[in-house]
């Protein structure tokens, strides 16, 4: 990252799939730094580097947002489970300044570029690429491959080898909706424990316990990278109405029941694509490379078509991902006019792509390589391997001939049976295994080579399996092998044939590597495509399933929601819609009263979840829905202690408003659930009327504000503008006097909050909530504080207790006048 005059440039790279993320200079918020958070956040990065000469603002902000994440995840997260932390790198500016890392990016080979080009052409190839007007972008990934280049043996996943840029993508937050930590920790849209790894990938249930968006959004992904497009799409809700729009046309046109064969083969090509990463090509191209990592290299091509799925390791990845993508590139070519997914999947399967599926499927046997175990090349694709597989299959039959022939001319008759076999570094020899009746005294014979004996088998060089290097051109890589070997050496004609056969095999499979290789680029593009459709497959399923409605996006200032759900709890419990309307001309601030656990603040994450759902292109959990776009969710929800944040409950909700109050625009959505909370009510109500005018005050620029509390005189206080409305939550009086919730939200307001009902739902002790309602009483018709009428219970047990005559408890009586004469003095005093 580098921050140069309130501009922020970034650059980052996926070691895993070896692509390059750039950033163009970004105007940069100097008090929050929510595009540094929010680029961070999206990226989850091993290390962060920036200069060490930057202005201390960006540098403590930096710092600040390493803290705050390492804290809030080691919160959120079991105690097994391992916190991950990001390593700071501040590098020297002399060395790093902006000329030497504009020049490391002019020296930048990407693996598309053109062949065997001149610098010139390659100056223009990067200029088309990349705007070197762009200073802090430049700067920021010169600072990138600089840092790269000198520590890539401490963070390759193949240190030997060196790193490759096989993609340049470019990375925007122009148009992000911007959410904090504490908005998605608050709305359960993703939580820490859901981040799908490098290392780990499962279906995330929803459980009441750590419930999130994420989490039932991924129910319905079907390969990692879809997965893991989701988790950046969540972390990057946008304002982009083109983008949306693509998104909800997608989504649309998967739940027509008319395409649901068309969701069916795209669903069962998905299930076979995989992430492709240096990793799965290094193991492709060793010599010991097994057959799983190249089926699943080639499924990844055919997306579209049905194979059988191998679960025997990782070789097979990278065939099985590339044929699949391929695959769904046919199927999409048919709907490419009517879906701008299906259009950029069809354009995106180019002829090096086919080539590469032709050559992985014309060049790897897989049925033979699943028998053997091991990768296998079909016949007919290398003469020279055809050979020396024949020689391989013959060999048992000739190796018996030979012993046979040893047999005859050179062993005595008291020899029963020999063998001829292979032995690594000695070479095929006779082994001598039964004798009649036992082995002689003298193990030496004419004609043989006695080398060895090992529990009474004796081991011999015999003449047929010496020889010359006739037949044998070491340096060509070609060896001879006559269809009769009888007389021919073994050991220079034959050999280690296994050996002989994986060289050739080996060769084989690099020049197929190398041409993958150059190609890899326009197949990695073709997996990330397929897996935002993965993404956009499951928004339909979920949609289907759970009865969501397509939301319509409008630039108006305008939230007008239907029977609106909250996506969560309606897959755990019961849940009762309500609507959800802002702006239009109507008021822009929502004060919501109502009897305690009426469903206050499950209604406010109703809220936020619905916007941010339609900002990711998903349909929304409601009747209907009309949804201006919004720049910022900004809530006040969490209260929570953290020695770590150095923070109450109170300040951190101080500090949480304090934000929604600066950053707040006419086009955001401000949360606020009880913000005098954690403070007494006489201090904490005028705190909240403050606040609330305060966002009055802004007349047709205040944002959307919905504000929860439980301080009811506060609404006698607030100014009487069409801007502001009060609503509540009904409820019914039952005639002993319990409270029904209806959960069902209606205009006015309420006085009262019935805390003793809800204490008796929670099975309090019955005495403690009749006490608790007789003071309540007493303080609303202004009678003296419950002590009076503790000492006139005390009286009453004492004129108890000396009307007995007998077994009268002295003890308790002594007491008891004790604290009816003096009440503030204990039994100890």
């Amino acid at each position: 990252m580098i921050w140069n005059k309130n501009h922020l440039g970034a650059a980052y790279y996926n070691i895993a799939t070896s692509e390059l993320f750039v950033m163009e200079d970004t105007p940069e918020d100097t008090e929050r730094f929510d595009l540094s958070r929010a680029l961070y956040r999206q990226c989850q990065p091993q290390y962060l580097v920036t200069i060490a000469g930057a202005p201390l603002i960006f540098l403590n902000a930096v710092k600040k947002m390493l803290m705050e994440t390492m804290n809030s995840e080691r919160e959120s997260l079991n105690s097994n489970d391992r916190v991950r932390n990001t390593v700071l790198k501040l590098v020297g500016k002399k060395e790093h300044n902006y000329e030497r890392c504009a020049h490391r990016v002019r020296c930048l080979r990407l693996e598309f570029e053109p062949r065997n080009a001149s610098n010139s052409v390659r100056l223009t190839f990067l200029n088309s690429m990349l705007n070197f007007k762009c200073h802090a972008m430049i700067h920021a990934l010169g600072l990138l491959l600089l840092f790269v280049d000198r520590h890539w043996n401490n963070i390759a996943l193949d240190p030997s080898g060196k790193p490759s840029f096989v993609a340049l993508n470019y990375v925007t937050l122009r148009d992000l909706v911007m959410l904090d930590d504490d908005t998605y920790k608050a709305l359960s849209i993703v939580q820490a424990r859901d981040h799908p790894s490098l290392f780990k990938f499962g279906k995330t249930t929803t459980t009441t316990k750590g419930a999130s968006l994420f989490a039932l959004l991924n129910r319905y992904c079907h390969s990692r990278p879809g997965s893991q497009f989701l988790w950046k799409t969540l972390q990057h809700p946008t304002r982009n109405l083109e983008v949306l729009q693509d998104r909800l046309d997608a989504v649309e046109f998967f739940l027509n029941p008319a395409n649901q064969s068309v969701v069916e083969n795209l669903s069962s090509c998905l299930n076979h694509v995989y992430r492709l990463t240096n990793a799965v090509l290094a193991c492709c191209s060793g010599s010991q490379a097994k057959a799983s990592n190249w089926y699943k290299l080639h499924k990844v091509i055919i997306a579209q078509r049905n194979t059988h799925f191998l679960h025997s390791g990782n070789k097979f990845i990278y065939i099985q991902t590339v044929s699949h993508v391929i695959c769904i590139g046919d199927i999409c070519e048919n709907y490419a006019e009517r879906i701008g997914i299906c259009k950029r999947i069809a354009e995106s399967i180019t002829n090096e792509s086919q080539y590469v599926k032709y050559f992985i499927e014309y060049i790897v046997d897989f049925s033979e390589s699943r028998r053997e175990g091991r990768l296998t090349v079909k016949p007919n694709v290398d003469p020279l391997l055809d050979e020396l597989n024949h020689v391989r299959r013959t060999l048992p039959e000739l190796l018996t001939r030979m012993g046979e022939k040893d047999m005859r001319e050179h062993l005595p008759t008291s020899v029963e049976s020999c063998n001829m076999l292979y032995l690594p570094n000695i070479g095929y020899v006779l082994a001598v295994t039964k004798w009649n009746p036992t082995p002689p005294d003298d193990v030496v014979f004419r004609n043989l080579e006695f080398k060895f004996s090992i529990d009474n088998v004796n081991y011999y060089k015999s003449s047929s399996a010496k020889g010359s290097y006739e037949n044998l051109d070491c340096q060509r890589g070609i060896f001879f092998f006559p269809t009769n070997c009888f007389g021919s050496e073994l050991d220079e004609t034959v050999g280690d044939i296994i050996l002989k056969i994986a060289i050739r095999q080996n060769h084989i499979v690099q020049k197929l590597i190398r041409f993958v290789k150059k190609h890899i680029a326009q197949i990695l593009q073709g997996v990330q495509l397929c897996a935002e459709l993965d993404m956009l497959l499951a928004f339909s399923k979920v949609a289907r399933d759970y009865n969501y409605v397509r939301p319509m996006i409008t630039a108006s200032k305008i939230i007008d929601v239907q029977e609106g759900r909250h996506p969560i709890l309606e897959c755990l419990t019961t849940y009762v819609p309500n609507d959800i309307r802002s702006g239009n001309g109507g008021s822009l601030i929502k004060v919501i009263t109502g009897p305690n656990s009426c469903g206050k603040s499950i209604y406010l994450k109703q809220i936020g979840l619905v916007i941010f759902m339609a900002h990711i292109g998903s349909y929304v959990p409601a009747k209907s829905a009309t949804i201006g776009m919004v720049s910022r969710i900004l809530t006040q929800m969490l209260n929570t202690e953290s020695v770590g944040l150095y923070a109450s409950s109170f300040l951190q909700n101080l500090r949480q408003i304090n934000v929604a109050i600066r950053a707040s625009t006419s086009d955001s959505v401000v949360l606020t659930d009880e913000l005098d909370k954690g403070t007494s009510e006489n201090s904490g109500w005028p705190l909240v009327a403050a606040v609330l005018n305060s966002f009055a005050e802004r007349g047709n620029n205040c944002p959307h504000v919905f504000a929860v509390t439980h301080a009811h005189s506060i609404l006698e206080f607030l100014p009487r503008t069409p801007l502001i409305e009060r609503q509540t939550f009904e409820y019914i009086m039952n005639e002993d006097e319990t409270v029904a919730f209806l959960y069902r939200m209606v205009n006015g307001s309420t006085t009262s909050s019935f805390a003793h009902y809800v204490a008796k739902i929670a099975e309090l002790n019955k005495d403690v909530v009749k006490r608790g309602f007789e003071v309540f009483e007493k303080i609303k018709e202004g009678s003296l504080p419950s002590c009076v009428i503790q000492r006139s219970d005390t009286l009453k047990r004492i004129v108890q207790l000396s009307r007995k005559t007998t077994n009268c408890n002295l003890e308790e009586l002594k007491s008891l006048v004790k604290l009816a004469v003096l009440p503030k003095v204990t039994n100890n005093e």
